[in-house]
Order: structure tokens, then sequence, then C-alpha cells
């Protein structure tokens, strides 16, 4: 008797969804996947694989996002790789019936969900701006998770919002007001005590006066009161963090300097990206405070 031979599963394709995909039966774990990314908008494979899945199942991740894309839970965006060499870099986004999925699991309307189809359109400074940011979130909520940490995390869409958007003096210059918009705010309780952080991250982008009006905005919304009344603590570190030394090699040591020239000081945190693993974000020294030469842990 002739024994059976499999036939090879037929290769999906890489920039449109196959014409007839893969059957799938979407798991708990595809859920928390579709949420994450509705969550953080724009998710890389390497991303999610590592929020969510263990070093040793890179391939299933590979295929779990395969099925998600084909089955039209996720939608995919190509962005150049930043090595000139490279091929084109997908990146993750939410579709419409991922959306439904999301909705369903959070007992909402899709309308109610910090989403719409528009929002995957972005140019693509603020993608690889928004990439970065969740770069650090993902760090920070896996050290968290690790130590029994409550974490709590507010994005930019949300502090953006007009009944969230903070505006304070300019002392530098009589009747301009700044605004207050971090690309993220958290707190981190452990039990005892809750520290909170407002976080910007830096892409060697922005120049040293727009920089130095940044740091007068966050030291006059720290000490008119303004923070307080907004957020019900005392409690504040401003985290800057460096995400592209290409532009600029030196940047950390230069924002250190233009922040302590303004006259900042302990308020301002500054660390590298790649400085910043689930292990060292939290516990390790990698972080540099203004007014000081020695590194520090955040808590």
């Amino acid at each position: 008797m002739t024994p059976q031979v499999q036939a090879p599963t037929p290769r999906l394709p890489r920039y449109r969804r196959a014409s007839s995909p893969p059957r799938m039966q979407l798991t708990a774990r595809d859920v928390r996947i579709v949420s994450a990314v509705c969550d953080m908008r724009f998710l890389t494979r390497e991303q999610i694989q590592q929020l969510l899945f263990s070093p040793s199942t890179a391939s299933y991740c590979k295929r779990r996002l395969a099925l998600l894309y084909h089955n039209a839970f996720l939608d995919r965006i190509y962005v150049p790789s930043m090595n000139a060499f490279g091929s084109t870099k997908a990146i993750y986004v939410l579709a419409p019936k991922g959306a439904s999925v999301v909705a369903r699991d959070r007992k909402v309307e899709v309308r109610e969900l910090e989403w719409r189809p528009g929002h995957n359109d972005r140019e693509l400074y603020f993608l690889r701006h928004t990439l970065a940011v969740n770069d650090f979130r993902i760090g920070l909520a896996l050290a968290a998770a690790t130590r029994g940490l409550s974490l709590s995390w507010t994005d930019e869409r949300a502090l953006r919002r007009r009944e969230m958007k903070d505006y304070v003096h300019d002392p530098d210059h009589r009747g301009r007001r700044l605004a207050v918009v971090p690309d993220g705010y958290f707190t981190v309780h452990d039990g005892e005590r809750t520290s909170a952080f407002a976080l910007e991250i830096d892409r060697a982008t922005v120049e040293e006066k727009p920089f130095k009006e940044k740091i007068r905005a966050y030291g006059e919304w720290k000490v008119t009161g303004t923070y307080e009344r907004r957020y019900r603590t005392k409690s504040l570190r401003v985290l800057w963090v460096i995400a592209d030394v290409s532009r600029d090699s030196t940047r950390l040591e230069r924002i250190k300097r233009w922040t302590e020239a303004e006259g900042g000081r302990s308020l301002f945190w500054f660390a590298m990206l790649d400085d910043l693993t689930p292990e060292t974000i939290l516990v390790a020294p990698v972080w540099l405070k203004a007014g000081s030469e020695e590194p520090h842990t955040l808590l």
C-alpha cells in the first residue's frame, strides 16, 4: 500500500491577503494580540512576540499573526527598513473585524474604542515615534509584571483630549501659554507607594529652543500645582528617553545640558532606549538625573 503524502501548505502572500484564507479558530491569546494592537496602535511582530510569546515560540507567533492578517482581524502596513539594504518591515494595525472582537471582549460598542480606521493612516515619523513609545511601554509592562507591581498607563491619544490637556504660562515670555502633552503618563504602585511619571520619547528631531520650552512647561506644570490638581498626587518625574542616536550620538548629554541650563534638576531623568529592557528599566542604574552625574535606578 502506497503511503499517503500530505500536500505542502501553500505559501501565503506577504503584501496582500490570500484570496482563500486558511481557516482558524480564534484563541484567547489571539484576542490578547488584537487587543494589544488596539491599545498600542502600531506593533511589529517582534514587539508582539516580546509581549505575549516566549522566545522559543517565535515561529508560532509568526503563524498566528499570519492567520490574523489573512482572516482580516489585523491589517499590515509596510515601512522602509532603517537599514538601507533591508527589506520593508511589516507593522500590524487593527482591522474593523478585529475591532469587533475587542469590543465584544470588553463588552462595549466599537464606537467606544479609542480607534477609527483612519488612525491606521499616519506619516512615517509618527509611526516610528509610536513604535518607540511602545518599545518602552512593553519593557515597562513586562518589568512590572515580573515584580508584581501595579502599572497604570495613559497614552497620548487620551492626553491630547481637550479635557486632559493642560496649559501653563511661559515664565520667559509674558502672555504666552505652553501646552503640556507627554507621550505617555504612567504610575507604578508597589503596594505601599505610587510613583508617577511623564514620558517623552526623543528622536533627535527637536532643536534646542523648542526643547527648552518643553522643559519650562514641565517645570511650571509642577511648581504651579497644575499637575497636582490634575492627577491628585505630588509624585512626578519626567523621563526623556532617547530612541534614535543615528542623527546625534551625543543627544543624551546635550539634552541633559539644555535641561540644566533651564534650571531643571531632579524632576528630569534621561536614558537610552536601547538600555531599557524588562530587566533594567526599573531597577538597574541606567538613568541619569539632571544636576547629577551618577547613574540612578528608577525605583
